[in-house]
């Protein structure tokens, strides 16, 4: 059985969140719930649970600071930041901290039941190194978001050293974790969310062909022209006919 306890400072959000894990079978267990960090670390230490949920933005004590402090108590918490906020410096922050995941709100009961599954395959089947373990999966939310980043500013100058420099790891490892993790390099995943969106682009819209490729994060039209067709197999033009077929 999996044990957790949830701080949340929202009643609504806060009794809602132990009703969705309690109901996902008898497997999974809360043992209590507070409505800050203060009353969370007081929770954690009588009743020790294996999960700790932890909203950030707290009164009294914050989400962070709680974990802070309950690292230094020598008991092997796991922590999941819950938060309304897709911002770098709460995931870089957590991951900093050990955090092994980062849920977004509104937290779906399938987002709630991976993230307790995965959790209890760890505790009840160690892998066969430690070391790797403990090394890969606190890093789990920075490539979640990296990949919302990319998601979002597709359109942008995104590269993996400035990813790397903003979560204070050398590019050789992001690179090996990211492609571990996601199953393909940076590079060719960014070129497929780009492609994707500007086949919709191609189709949908009444855009010129440049203005579509400078949309999309190629400033240079001919190197667009030329990464479409090693794509797809025809030229951005022909796509065009074809969709309008």
């Amino acid at each position: 059985m999996i044990s957790a306890i949830v701080v949340e400072d929202e009643y609504r959000a806060r009794t809602g969140l132990v009703k969705m894990i309690e109901n996902l079978g008898e497997n999974y267990r809360v043992l209590g719930s507070a409505e800050n960090g203060y009353e969370g670390m007081l929770l954690a230490r009588d009743l020790k649970p294996d999960v700790i949920f932890a909203d950030i933005q707290m009164p009294r004590v914050s989400g962070l600071d709680m974990i802070r402090n309950l690292q230094g108590t020598g008991n092997d918490y796991r922590f999941v930041i819950i938060s309304g906020y897709a911002d770098f410096e709460y995931a870089q922050q957590g991951i900093r901290l050990g955090v092994i995941d980062y849920l977004l709100k509104p937290i779906t009961i399938s987002a709630m039941r991976e993230l307790l599954e995965k959790i209890e395959r760890e505790i009840n089947e160690p892998g066969d190194s430690v070391e790797a373990e403990t090394e890969e999966v606190p890093y789990t939310p920075m490539i979640r978001e990296i990949v919302n980043e990319m998601k979002k500013h597709y359109g942008e100058k995104l590269t993996l050293e400035e990813f790397a420099h903003t979560y204070a790891v050398t590019p050789e490892y992001l690179s090996s974790l990211f492609s571990r993790q996601i199953g393909c390099t940076f590079v060719r995943y960014l070129k497929e969310i780009r492609m994707a969106h500007a086949k919709e682009l191609l189709c949908t819209s009444k855009k010129k062909i440049y203005e579509i490729a400078f949309e999309v994060g190629y400033p240079d039209v001919k190197y667009f022209c030329r990464i479409f067709k090693n794509t797809t197999g025809i030229s951005p033009k022909e796509y065009v006919r074809q969709c309008h077929k």
